[in-house]
């Protein structure tokens, strides 16, 4: 019996500084978009949570106690906005105790329409006339959110309901809110008026 020893090719691939160069920009992208990833995830998980939903829901009956939303509610100058928050709004602060802890409250009516909409067409409509969404934001306990200083968001449809947008619930610590707001609001966040402070 005859032993026979089969012989295999190698073949050696000789590697270029153009190839190394290649994939270690693969490798540098692939790390990129899996970080990206990850703080995407991070930020999600952070915001639109069944906590804020609850928190949201104990805002929004404070604000139906005390007249900030409903048909009968406190109104002020509507004053001509921009989107994101309406062509049309109006702007109350105040201070509120939600949940046991005091804290400045701002409720903005945001309101528009087809066709042109002017701060005199939304007085004279009054109650919910072209009311489109009622933001806030509560500052709240220290510690909450300290990269926004402590704020909650919420941005609801005039029957109570948290707003949905490209995905993203508008509660909590919503990165919507908190993009816009920490690049115009300045060292408080806050944007009344239109007066990027």
């Amino acid at each position: 019996m005859e032993m026979g020893v089969k012989m295999t090719k190698i073949t050696c691939v000789k590697y270029t500084s153009a190839h190394t160069s290649s994939l270690l920009f693969g490798l540098l992208m692939a790390l990129f978009i899996i970080g990206n990833l990850l703080t995407t995830a991070n930020a999600v998980d952070k915001s639109g949570t069944s906590e804020d939903d609850a928190y949201a829901a104990l805002v929004w009956k404070y604000m139906e106690k005390n007249k900030f939303v409903g048909q009968d509610r406190m109104r002020s100058h509507p004053f001509v906005g921009n989107r994101r928050h309406g062509s049309i709004q109006e702007s109350i602060a105040t201070e509120a105790i939600i949940d046991g802890h005091k804290g400045r409250l701002i409720v903005k009516q945001n309101y528009g329409g087809k066709g042109k909409l002017t701060p005199k067409d939304v007085y004279s409509a009054g109650g919910n006339t072209h009311l489109e969404a009622i933001t806030i934001m509560f500052r709240r306990e220290k510690g909450y959110d300290p990269d926004h200083n402590d704020w909650f968001w919420a941005e609801y449809k005039p029957d109570s309901s948290i707003i949905v947008y490209d995905g993203e619930r508008l509660v909590g610590r919503a990165n919507l809110c908190t993009s816009c707001h920490a690049a115009l609001g300045g060292n408080d966040r806050e944007i009344l008026n239109g007066n990027n402070r």
